[in-house]
Order: C-alpha cells, then sequence, then structure tokens
C-alpha cells in the first residue's frame, strides 16, 4: 500500500512537471511574449532526474536512452548543434516512466485549452494575431508565431484525443468533428498539409480497423513505407535532377522545399553529429523577410542539425513505438502516429521541443503500454458485463 501511494506520488509530480513543460512550451511558440524557455527546459530536466530516481527502465530504455543522451550532448557541446535535440531526448527517456494514457489526456486537454486561450486574445487585440499574405488571401496565426505552427497543434491534439477516448468502433460523430477542423484550418490558416492529415484521421473513425482484413499486415507495410519515405525526403533533392520538369512541379507543389533543400545541400554536408545551421524564417514577423532559409522537413532538420547517429536513432525508437501498437492489435494509434509521420515530412514541428507534444510516449515500453490501452480497456468491459449481470 505505501509502494503504491509513492507510486502514484512520483506520476503526479511527473504528471505536473509534463504539464509544465507542455505549457511553457505552446507559450514559447505563441505571440505571448513571455520568458518561459527556461522554466520549460527547468521542467524537462526535473522531469527527467525525477524519472531516473524512480530506476523503472528497461534494459531498452536504459540502452537507447543512454546512446541519444551521449550522442546529442556531444553534437551540443563539440559540434555547434542546437542543444534542443539533447531536451527533447531527456524529455523522451522522462515521460516514458508515466502512464501513456495519463499523458496523451493531459496533453490533449492542456493543448486544447491553451490553443483557445491564445485564439480568444489574438482575436480579442490582446497579442497579434499575425497575417501571412498567400495564394491571394490571407492565412493567420491565430496567436501563434505561425499560421502552421497554430494547425500543427491542433493535428497533435486530436491525435492525443483520439487514442485515449474512443472504442476500436467508428465514431462517425468523431470523424465530421475533425472535417470541421480541416476545413477550418485550410480556409483561415491554409494548413493544406494538416488538413489532409485530419481528414485522413477522420477516415481512420469510418471503419472498425480490427475487423479489417489482413490490417496487421497493411499496418505494417504502411510503417515500413513512411519509414522509407522519411529517409527518401532527405535526399530529395538529390533523387530528382535538377532543372527537370518534376523538379519544378514537386517544387510548387512542396511551396519551394526542393530548392531550399538543394541550397542546403550545397553549403552544408551531413556529419555524424550534426552542426549548428543558421536560419532565416518567417515565424513570429508576419512580413517578408531578407534571406529566408527554412528546413521545413523534421528528417531533413534531425539528419543536418542533430547528425545522421541520431537520425538513425530517432527511426528507431519511432519504428519500434508504432510496431509496439502493431503487435498489441493497437492499430488505430499506430495508424495515427503514421499519418503525423508523413506530416512530418514537410513541416519541423516533430523535430521540435516545444511543438512535438507526442515526444513523452515514444520510449514508453510495451508492458506499459498494454496496461494503459488494453488491461484498462478490458477492466472497463468487465464492470460494465457486471453490472449488466446484476441488473
Amino acid at each position: 500500500m505505501i509502494r503504491e501511494k509513492s507510486s502514484d506520488l512520483m506520476e503526479n509530480i511527473l504528471l505536473l512537471l509534463l504539464s509544465i513543460n507542455l505549457v511553457s512550451g505552446i507559450i514559447n511558440y505563441s505571440m505571448l511574449k513571455l520568458p518561459v524557455l527556461k522554466i520549460q527546459l527547468t521542467s524537462v530536466i526535473l522531469l527527467f532526474v525525477l524519472a531516473i530516481l524512480a530506476n523503472r527502465f528497461t534494459v531498452e530504455q536504459i540502452t537507447v536512452g543512454a546512446i541519444c543522451i551521449a550522442v546529442t550532448f556531444i553534437s551540443w557541446m563539440f559540434y555547434g548543434a542546437t542543444s534542443e535535440f539533447l531536451f527533447l531526448i531527456l524529455l523522451m527517456i522522462g515521460g516514458s516512466l508515466i502512464n501513456p494514457k495519463k499523458v496523451l489526456q493531459l496533453t490533449a486537454i492542456i493543448t486544447t485549452c491553451s490553443l483557445i486561450f491564445l485564439f480568444l486574445l489574438s482575436k480579442f487585440g490582446i497579442i497579434t494575431n499575425l497575417l501571412f499574405w498567400k495564394n491571394g488571401s490571407y492565412r493567420q496565426s491565430f496567436g501563434m508565431i505561425y499560421p502552421l505552427t497554430f494547425a500543427a497543434f491542433v493535428l497533435y491534439a486530436v491525435v492525443s484525443f483520439s487514442m485515449v477516448s474512443f472504442s476500436d468502433n467508428s465514431n462517425h460523430i468523431w470523424a465530421i468533428v475533425i472535417i470541421i477542423l480541416a476545413i477550418t484550418l485550410n480556409k483561415y490558416n491554409q494548413a493544406r498539409n494538416d488538413s489532409i492529415a485530419l481528414i485522413a484521421i477522420a477516415l481512420l473513425f469510418c471503419f472498425n480497423l480490427n475487423k479489417i482484413p489482413n490490417i496487421k499486415k497493411i499496418t505494417e507495410i504502411g510503417l515500413i513505407s513512411v519509414e522509407i519515405l522519411a529517409v527518401g525526403m532527405v535526399f530529395l533533392s538529390k533523387i530528382i535532377p535538377n532543372a527537370t520538369n518534376m523538379y519544378y512541379k514537386i517544387n510548387s507543389i512542396s511551396s519551394n522545399r526542393l530548392y531550399l533543400q538543394n541550397i542546403l545541400f550545397s553549403n552544408y554536408h551531413p556529419s555524424a553529429f550534426g552542426k549548428y545551421i543558421p536560419e532565416v524564417g518567417f515565424g513570429g514577423q508576419g512580413q517578408q523577410v531578407q534571406g529566408y532559409f527554412y528546413i521545413d522537413s523534421s528528417y531533413t532538420r534531425i539528419f543536418f542539425m542533430g547528425g545522421v547517429i541520431l537520425f538513425v536513432l530517432f527511426m528507431y525508437i519511432i519504428w519500434r513505438l508504432i510496431s509496439k501498437f502493431i503487435r498489441l492489435g493497437l492499430y488505430r494509434h499506430a495508424w495515427l502516429l503514421i499519418i503525423v509521420m508523413l506530416t512530418a515530412i514537410t513541416e519541423d514541428t516533430f523535430s521540435k521541443l516545444g511543438t512535438n507534444i507526442l515526444i513523452p510516449i515514444f520510449l514508453c515500453n510495451e508492458q506499459v503500454i498494454k496496461d494503459s490501452f488494453i488491461t484498462s480497456k478490458n477492466s472497463v468491459k468487465s464492470v460494465k458485463r457486471k453490472i449488466k449481470f446484476e441488473f
């Protein structure tokens, strides 16, 4: 009994620190000019330290975590890479001991409330609602530093909520809600990729995936495909010849991303431990900037700025997580992450500390995932059957 209370207390403290990290991370990407970065980094460090003191890691978590810390620390200290990747790993390790269902519930609630709060502040003129002119109309940021940042948080909040709130059966009401969100984001934020991702998620709720023949094999193929696409995106400018019709078409569809990746390869070379790469983006300004250069793809970002070793480790971690979902028959969870991985091909949010709010579940072990999403679900069903029998 004492051990259980101690364990619950520790988890609650970890959840509190995770909440602080979430709120400060969202504020850091908003137009609220508050010095929250140090608060966020401090919460991540404390989360990591307390998780280490809890000493409940598996061999895989210890091995992968230690290697990731070593690589990101060396990259930061000796190769000038950003320290953000190190904190990303610390958050991943610190969050891995918390019940992932509780993590996702907390993430969905805090992110949704924060976005509504920032949206209202921007609409009442308390903080700036940045406007960016594109395709003949303005795209709005709704209190965030960039329209796509707001859209990405909406997508991740929907993913978090979708993982913890529904059974395996179809849910057409939730699918309609998601489609409405997708249409809204496409209209006001012009977040094409996130809107497509939301529509794909809505389709997941039109069926009971467990009843689809060969769903396990289909999901495995989906995982393999998205990993190949992730690697392919890093070398896309090398694969597609310059000054060809295909090059110009893909560059146009990808909003000049292929051209920018060409510049990246021309000026920088991949290395084992990454490097610092100066960027000039539109975020937080709402106007054109001189010498625009930004790495939008999360995979390209990790590959160049975090290094080849970190890229391989990161792809292994996400592969293992989705594979755990597949083995446990949590196919909708697996596809939700596959869809998020697809958005990361053209967006940087998957590789950033404040925006990838799913990071704390990435290193969770299989038993914890089973206890969170399957055992608890079966317990609820058992209680319902018992109540039905009694009546």
